[in-house]
C-alpha cells in the first residue's frame, strides 16, 4: 500500500471518530481520549487488509504419492510361467526407488498407510482390489495427482475413472504385469444333499478376460472358441462337459451332471471337484474349484405317487425337481397295479420299487382319493414328515387329522386378498381375477393354520381354501382341496405365475429342515466371518467341535439347552472337520462333517480388457512452486484490545 492511501485510512479513522464523539456522544469532559482509542481501533481493522505478511512468500515441493495394490492378485508371477520367479508385488516393490514417494497409500479392501522403510515384510493378502477409496485418501491429503502400481486385474475400475475425474486428481497407472488373455474357473454349485444312484445337476462358473482394450472384437485373444472342462472324485473323472468361450470380460454357465456311485456307506460326505481343462488356466490359481455334497440311500428328493393319473404330475414333478434338493420323482399307477416311472425315459415299475422310493423320499405327494389309498402308502403318509396331498375324492386324509367332504356344487373362482403364508410374498402382487375357477372344490374339516390362496363361489361370500396347510411338532403337511391346477400353468403368463408361487412357497416350507440335522450350517463362511449353526428344536446337550487338518481343536461350544441358531467365531482359510453330539428326540446322535474356508475366488478372476489409467496430467516432476505465507492476525486481535479499553474509559467519564 503507497504512504498516500496509508495516510487517507489514518484521516477516514480520525474523522470517523470524530464524527461519532462529536455528534452521537454527550458533551462531557474528557472525550477527546476514547475518540483517539477508537480511530486507533478503526486504523488497525481498515488497514489489516493491506498489511504485508509476517514473512515474504518462498518455494516448495509437490509431495509425490503412489498408491500400491496390495490384493492377492499380486502374488502371481509378472509373466505366465514364471513360477518360481519374481511376483507383480516383488515388481511393485522395485519400482518405489525410482518414484522416491513422499507418501504410499496400501490399497486392497481399504486404504492403507504407509511408510517406505516398513514395506520390507509386506504381504499382498487383500481379498479385493479397491482403488476408488484409495484415490479418496489421497485427495483428503492433499494430493493432486497419484501413481497406481498394480497388476491391472482392478476391482472397481470405471468407478475409480469417475471419482478421480470428479475430483480433478492427476491418475497415472503403471502396470507391473503383463496381462494376458485366459479363462478361470469360479465355482462348481451342486446340491448340498443327493442320493446315490439318482442324476444330480451341477452348474459351473467361469470367466474370460485379461488382455488390453486393443484387442479384436472378439476380444478373446489366442483363447479358443469352447472350453472344456470334467469333475472329477478323488483323483477319478466323472463327468466332462464342454462349452462357448464367452466373450472377454463375461461370465459362462455349464450345467455338468453326473450319477454318484453307492460306496457301501449310508451317509457320506463326498468332494466333487471341477477342473478346467482346456485351456488351462495359465498362473494355476483358477483352475479347479469344489463343492461337498452328503449322498447317502435315504436323501432323495421329492416323489409324487399319483393313483389317478391326469395332467396334474406333468406340471407338478419339473416343479418339485426344480425345488427340492435332490430333485424330483413321479410314478402313475396303470390299470394292472404297476406304475409308470416318470422321465426322460419312461418305464413300468413294481408297487416294490415305489415303496423304496417313498421310504427315501424328502417329501411324499400324493394325488389320490382317500378312500382309495392302499394300506401301505396310507401308512406312509402317517409316517412320513412331509406330504403334499392332492384329494380326489372325500374320506379322511391319513396323517393330516382332517376329513374332505364334497365336492362343492358351483364355480369357485380364486379371490383375494391372499392371505399370510409361506406364499404370501410371491403372491403380493398376483391378479387373481384372470385365473379361470377350479374344476371341483372340497370342504376340509377342520383346515389347518394356514390357507395358502383362497376361492369364493361365482365371485361372491365367503373363501373356501384351495390348499391349506399345518405342521404338528416335526410335522409338516399340505392339503390341496381342488382339482386340475395345472390349467393355471397351461395358460401361461399372469396364471403361471401364480402356480409357481402357489408351490414354490409351500414346497420351500415343506422341504425346510426336511430330514433333521442336529446342527447344519446355515452357509459356508467366508475367512474371518461368523459361523452359523442352526440347532434342531428339541435337541439338548449339545456340544460341536472344530477341528482344523492338523488335528487341533480351534473352537468349541457345549450347551444344555441350546438356543435356536449357535454362532461361532471366525475362522482363517483352511479346511475343517465338525464334530456334533446331542440328544435330540430320537436319542443321543453324533455326526462329522467337513467345513472349508476358502478366499474369495473373484480376485483371482481375470477382468475386461482394459487400458492403464491416465487420467489428467501426471505426476509433474520436483519443481518450485509458489508457497505463500499467510496474513497477520495482531492488529485485529490489538483493535479488540482498544476497543474494550474504549468501553471502560467512555464509563469512566460518565459515556454508555
Amino acid at each position: 500500500m503507497s504512504p498516500g492511501l496509508w495516510l487517507l485510512v489514518a484521516l477516514g479513522a480520525v474523522a470517523l471518530a470524530g464524527w461519532a464523539y462529536g455528534t452521537r456522544e454527550e458533551r462531557v469532559a474528557g472525550r477527546t481520549g476514547p475518540a483517539a482509542v477508537r480511530a486507533v481501533a478503526v486504523f488497525l481493522i481498515l488497514g489489516a487488509l493491506a498489511l504485508p505478511a509476517l514473512r515474504g512468500s518462498g518455494v516448495g515441493m509437490p509431495e509425490r504419492v503412489v498408491l500400491l495394490d496390495v490384493s492377492r492378485s499380486m502374488t502371481l508371477p509378472v509373466r505366465a510361467g514364471d513360477v518360481g520367479g519374481a511376483t507383480r508385488l516383488d515388481s511393485a516393490l522395485a519400482l518405489l526407488p525410482e518414484l522416491a514417494p513422499d507418501r504410499i497409500y496400501l490399497f486392497g479392501d481399504g486404504p492403507v498407510p504407509a511408510r517406505l522403510d516398513s514395506l520390507d515384510t509386506l504381504g499382498a493378502t487383500h481379498d479385493a482390489s479397491r482403488l476408488e477409496p484409495a484415490l479418496q485418501a489421497a485427495r483428503l491429503g492433499g494430493a493432486d495427482s497419484v501413481w497406481v502400481l498394480t497388476d491391472g486385474e482392478l476391482t472397481d475400475r470405471d468407478a475409480a475413472r469417475e471419482t478421480a475425474t470428479g475430483l480433478g486428481l492427476g491418475v497415472l497407472e503403471l502396470r507391473v504385469a503383463a496381462m494376458e488373455p485366459r479363462v478361470a474357473l469360479a465355482a462348481l454349485q451342486a446340491p448340498a444333499r443327493a442320493r446315490a444312484g439318482d442324476t444330480v445337476r451341477a452348474t459351473l462358473e467361469f470367466h474370460a478376460g485379461g488382455g488390453s482394450g486393443g484387442g479384436g472384437s472378439g476380444g478373446g485373444g489366442g483363447l479358443p472358441d469352447s472350453v472344456s472342462f470334467q469333475l472329477e472324485r478323488d483323483g477319478t473323472v466323472v463327468a466332462t462337459v464342454r462349452a462357448p468361450r464367452p466373450a472377454a470380460g463375461r461370465t459362462g454357465r455349464a450345467q455338468i451332471t453326473f450319477v454318484p456311485r453307492d460306496e457301501g456307506a449310508e451317509s457320506s460326505w463326498r468332494r466333487y471337484e471341477a477342473v478346467l481343462v482346456d485351456p488351462p488356466d495359465p498362473f494355476g490359481v483358477s483352475g479347479r474349484t469344489g463343492a461337498w455334497i452328503e449322498v447317502s440311500e435315504s436323501s432323495a428328493g421329492a416323489v409324487l405317487v399319483s393313483l389317478a393319473p391326469d395332467w396334474e404330475a406333468r406340471f407338478l414333478v419339473p416343479a418339485l425337481d426344480r425345488l427340492v434338493l435332490g430333485g424330483a420323482r413321479g410314478y402313475l399307477r396303470l390299470a394292472d397295479g404297476r406304475y409308470l416311472e416318470m422321465g426322460a425315459a419312461p418305464r413300468i415299475v413294481e408297487a416294490s420299487r415305489v415303496r423304496e422310493a417313498v421310504q427315501g423320499a424328502r417329501l411324499l405327494a400324493v394325488q389320490a382319493s382317500p378312500e382309495d389309498l392302499p394300506p401301505w402308502l396310507a401308512g406312509a403318509l402317517r409316517a412320513h414328515a412331509r406330504t403334499l396331498f392332492f384329494t380326489g375324492g372325500a374320506g379322511d386324509v391319513p396323517g393330516v387329522g382332517a376329513r374332505v367332504t364334497g365336492p362343492l356344487p358351483g364355480e369357485w373362482y380364486p379371490a383375494g386378498p391372499v392371505p399370510a403364508s409361506p406364499s404370501a410374498a410371491l403372491l403380493a402382487e398376483a391378479e387373481l381375477d384372470l385365473l379361470p375357477p377350479v374344476r371341483e372344490l372340497y370342504a376340509v374339516e377342520p383346515a389347518g393354520r394356514w390357507s395358502v390362496i383362497n376361492a369364493s363361489r361365482n365371485r361372491r361370500g365367503e373363501g373356501r381354501p384351495l390348499l391349506t396347510a399345518d405342521e404338528d411338532g416335526t410335522r409338516r403337511w399340505a392339503l390341496s382341496a381342488a382339482a386340475d391346477w395345472w390349467r393355471w400353468s397351461l395358460r401361461g403368463d399372469e396364471p403361471r405365475s401364480v402356480y409357481e408361487g402357489v408351490f414354490s412357497g409351500i414346497v420351500g416350507w415343506l422341504v425346510e429342515d426336511a430330514t433333521p440335522r442336529l446342527a447344519s450350517l446355515v452357509r459356508t463362511p467366508a475367512p474371518g466371518e461368523p459361523q452359523v449353526w442352526r440347532i434342531r428344536p428339541g435337541s439338548t446337550d449339545l456340544t460341536i467341535r472344530l477341528i482344523d487338518d492338523t488335528g487341533t481343536e480351534v473352537w468349541s461350544e457345549s450347551i444344555a439347552d441350546p438356543p435356536a441358531e449357535i454362532v461361532g467365531p471366525g475362522l482363517p482359510p483352511g479346511r475343517y472337520e465338525a464334530l456334533v453330539t446331542a440328544t435330540g428326540p430320537d436319542g443321543p446322535v453324533e455326526l462329522g462333517r467337513p467345513v472349508d474356508v476358502e478366499p474369495d475366488p473373484r480376485e483371482f478372476l481375470p477382468g475386461p480388457p482394459s487400458e492403464p489409467l491416465a487420467i489428467g496430467a501426471q505426476p509433474s516432476p520436483r519443481a518450485p512452486v509458489e508457497v505463500r505465507s499467510p496474513r497477520p492476525v495482531w492488529p485485529l486481535l490489538l483493535a479488540v484490545l482498544l476497543l474494550c479499553g474504549e468501553w471502560v474509559w467512555r464509563h469512566r467519564i460518565g459515556l454508555r
